[in-house]
């Protein structure tokens, strides 16, 4: 091929790629594209932002331990005025019980005892006399064994009621704790923790509570354990606003709310319902998460205008 030839070729071809590329328009290199949107980002919003934890000098400091009633350390409590001025209940949990948010409750132990439960765990009980001692010493684990000891084999010393602090130290054969806790007024008459075990009662309250409430209250528990909702169960548990955002940051309180959803069966039917002066229960047969059979009994116990489940009995078949 002569050179004139082959440059006419040349020029032909040139001509013909200029063709192709000039009806197509130019496009970023991969690098240079718009990102997709992120997975991530849309999620994001599905997902509740993460509480503020709620920490807060622990008001009592002790150990307990018992073969009946378990092993544990005592960080938490609450101290109120018992009915009609009869001395002043010292509470003491082996959990932190968000304490500083139960100030004005119309019933702070009712909602002690709530969160003892739902957090699993320990407490121990004297009332102060005006003396600064205590006729008994209760004390027991949540889902375990509890007792009432009156006489020998623990003391209160230091014991002190005053500016509105309840102060002092328990001495026990099996242990004892110190406290230094602000101490409340409630708006209702309740019973404490060690009462309840000394006369099998739940609460000094002589209204009878409504069935349909209490079928409610259950019902309003229930829904927010399937949802695993734990604002809306807390919610449902009595707790306003601030206490649930409190509660919620609680160190390890996903990990006891998880572990509380489980004590509510599958289907999760009343089977049985029975109300007394200021107390009341419901039945329920189902599994749990791992296909265990259990007949449960839900306690619930009147606050104000609403019903506080303080109590879950559990009894696998």
């Amino acid at each position: 091929m002569s050179r004139l030839r082959a440059r006419a070729v040349l020029v032909v071809a040139i001509v013909l790629v200029a063709a192709r590329c000039g009806g197509r328009k130019s496009e970023p290199a991969p690098s240079a594209a718009a990102p997709a949107a992120r997975p991530a980002a849309r999620a994001a919003t599905a997902v509740p932002a993460k509480p503020a934890p709620f920490v807060y000098p622990p008001p009592v400091k002790g150990h307990f331990a018992d073969v009946n009633t378990g092993t544990f350390d005592l960080v938490d409590g609450i101290a109120y005025t018992a009915p009609g001025k009869a001395g002043t209940v010292v509470y003491a949990t082996s959990k932190a019980i968000a304490s500083p948010l139960l100030a004005g409750s119309p019933c702070p132990m009712t909602q002690a005892r709530a969160l003892t439960v739902l957090r699993a765990a320990g407490w121990a009980e004297v009332t102060l006399d005006a003396r600064g001692k205590s006729r008994y010493f209760g004390s027991g684990m949540a889902f375990g064994g509890s007792s009432r000891q009156e006489g020998s084999g623990w003391s209160v010393r230091s014991g002190r009621v005053a500016d509105g602090r309840a102060t002092g130290s328990v001495v026990h054969e099996h242990g004892g704790f110190s406290f230094d806790l602000p101490v409340f007024t409630p708006g209702v008459d309740e019973v404490s923790e060690g009462e309840r075990v000394h006369n099998n009662r739940l609460s000094a309250s002589a209204d009878k509570p409504a069935e349909a409430a209490v079928r409610a209250a259950y019902g309003a528990v229930r829904e927010a354990v399937g949802r695993k909702d734990w604002t809306a169960l807390l919610k449902a548990l009595g707790f306003g606003e601030k206490q649930v955002e409190g509660i919620r940051g609680l160190a390890g309180i996903d990990g006891d709310l998880a572990a509380y959803a489980d004590r509510f069966l599958d289907p999760g039917a009343i089977s049985e319902f029975s109300t007394s002066a200021g107390a009341a229960y419901v039945g329920s047969e189902g599994t749990n998460s791992n296909d265990k059979k259990f007949v449960n009994f839900y306690h619930f116990v009147p606050c104000a205008d609403r019903l506080v489940l303080v109590q879950i009995s559990v009894n696998p078949q």
